[in-house]
């Protein structure tokens, strides 16, 4: 041995693609494909101002196929440029963090593409048309080169390799049994569930125009909007907003109702059936993407700092948060990309505002609990608006007033001023539990009707009580 003997430290191939993916679950290894689709546009639009342009994505699309034999996703983003395919795109990580400086993207690491690649299946292929390039390319990982232990693999240029537009096509076969097994819609639900996230974590994506299908099937945004005044009408409903720049990261807050409040039998259906309370609460957006939806947990501020934790009688309201920054390290997003890391210091600063806010909607809701119907005229004069349409009207309007934010520079905030139910004879609610076959006897003898529910059921009781007694006392008075 001789002081010039070196060490062989170099991973075997076959740890590294194991250990590469086992921490990361199918739909995020997919969702992670499909982010390169979106920073693709980025890249291609370098230098436009599309903070002004309500459809930068318009005409873009990416098309997923995910069947028991074959994954496939295509798109039309501009494809990869042949240099950066030869020295970066498949490399294990990124070596060159400065690379998107100035782009609104979520890549942090360069493992995503070859991450899913490995997830799904032993064979893949992925073909490239660059933007401002002649031909075409395609490079293929083979199960051989998955069990070599070269690293190299080969970018191939051929005409027969073909793409209508400028964009990337992913392939991956010889899947991964338990990858085949949850691609079969007769066996598994995970694609019903793929559109539903991907319909949720791209909703302001595809509200700006970017189209994605699974399977030919389009998926629709879900909705991201907020009830707010019309233009030159009197309602007093319209969100709270806070707006700032913290860290070089751009910050814009609206928090308020989606909808009128709930009656309390509204409210108990909700109970039984759950189902309209799926778009309240809060929804988390960083660089476009969308990482919680309609959260309701601590994480948000539901039972922190004096807000109440989530209650159904809470449906109406939701809240929308919306970091920006051409720094990805400077967002509070978690590594996976998809939900908060609670101890940035961005975050940080913001929680206050997002409780202070929230707390001025659930007070209101409280205070107008057993008179939900009174508030509906306020209601009247709203629209549902998109949070950042919302703010550019209430920027506009001369009798809206932003305050600064005394603890923060560069930031501001407008608070709503929403009506206040007069003080009169309060009402009381009142529950309480019966069997249920004796709820049926009263409803058949009441209602003719074993199917009425229990609360016109116990209504109807109370008024008849109350008439007795009525009644009576009147006899009472008359003698």
């Amino acid at each position: 041995m001789t002081q010039n003997d070196t060490v062989n430290a170099h991973p075997t191939k076959r740890f590294f693609v194991s250990m590469l993916t086992r921490d990361i679950e199918l739909k995020d290894a997919i969702l992670d494909l499909l982010d390169n689709c979106i920073d693709g546009i980025e890249r291609q639009q370098q230098g436009q101002d599309n903070d002004t342009n309500a459809k930068p994505y318009q005409g873009f699309w990416a098309k997923i196929t995910a069947t028991k034999d074959k994954f496939e996703i295509w798109d039309n983003c501009g494809g990869i440029p042949t240099e950066i395919a030869l020295e970066k795109a498949f490399r294990m990580g990124r070596d060159d963090p400065e690379r998107d400086s100035g782009l609104h993207t979520v890549g942090m690491y360069g493992i995503g593409m070859k991450r899913a690649l490995f997830k799904m299946g032993k064979q893949s292929r992925v073909t490239s048309r660059p933007k401002d390039e002649p031909r075409a390319f395609f490079v293929e990982i083979t199960p051989e080169w998955l069990e070599s232990d070269h690293w190299e693999l080969k970018l191939q240029h051929s005409e027969t390799e073909e793409l209508t537009e400028n964009g990337t096509r992913v392939t991956v076969e010889q899947l991964h049994d338990n990858i085949a097994f949850q691609f079969n819609s007769d066996k598994s639900e995970f694609l019903d569930d793929l559109i539903k996230d991907i319909a949720q974590f791209y909703a302001l994506i595809i509200d700006k125009g970017f189209s994605v299908t699974i399977n030919g099937h389009a998926i629709g945004g879900a909705p991201l909007t907020l009830l707010t005044a019309l233009i030159n009408s009197q309602s007093p409903i319209n969100p709270y907003i806070f707006k700032a720049t913290i860290e070089g990261v751009e910050i814009r807050l609206a928090v308020g109702f989606r909808r009128k409040l709930a009656s309390e039998k509204e409210l108990e259906d909700e109970a039984q059936r759950p189902r309209t309370s799926d778009e309240a609460g809060w929804t988390v957006i960083c660089n476009d993407r969308v990482v919680l939806y309609c959260d309701k947990s601590q994480i948000t501020g539901w039972g922190r700092a004096q807000v109440p934790r989530y209650h159904t009688q809470f449906i109406s309201i939701a809240g929308v948060l919306e970091f920006r920054s051409n720094n990805l390290l400077n967002l509070p997003l978690k590594t996976t990309k998809r939900g908060l890391d609670t101890s940035s210091t961005v975050y940080l600063s913001v929680f206050d505002y997002m409780t202070e806010g929230l707390k001025i909607f659930t007070d209101f809701t409280n205070k107008w609990k057993g008179r939900e119907e009174e508030t509906n005229v306020a209601f009247e004069n709203t629209e549902s608006k998109k949070p950042r349409e919302i703010l550019k009207d209430l920027d506009s309007n001369e009798s809206v007033i932003f305050t600064n934010v005394r603890k923060l520079d560069n930031a501001q905030r407008y608070t709503p001023s929403l009506p206040r139910p007069e003080t009169r004879n309060p009402l009381k609610r009142i529950v309480f539990n019966r069997h249920a076959d004796e709820v049926v006897s009263l409803a058949i003898a009441l209602f003719d009707d074993p199917q009425t529910k229990p609360s016109d059921v116990g209504e109807r009781c109370f008024s008849l009580a109350l008439e007795n007694i009525i009644k009576a006392q009147s006899k009472e008075g008359g003698n």
